[in-house]
């Protein structure tokens, strides 16, 4: 997967939730769009969002080899 390919699903509008499943198989899901950021090799991640201030707690940043699927949520 290539980082246009997240990209594309990342800012899509209008925005449908996604998850990206991890080499070691771990998974990230992102429910909203302001939560992925995509460079050219590596993704970072906006996770445990506060539900009063809608602010990410941490930041998770994963290489784009180490992804092995992106997929919609329900």
């Amino acid at each position: 997967m290539t980082a246009d390919d997240i990209r594309r699903i990342a800012y899509q509008r209008p925005f449908r939730p996604f998850r990206v499943t991890l080499a070691s198989g771990e998974f990230i899901d992102i429910r909203r769009t302001l939560r992925t950021t995509v460079a050219e090799d590596r993704i970072l991640f906006g996770l445990d969002e506060d539900p009063e201030t809608r602010v990410a707690k941490r930041l998770r940043i994963v290489a784009l080899r180490d992804v092995a699927a992106v997929t919609p949520l329900e």
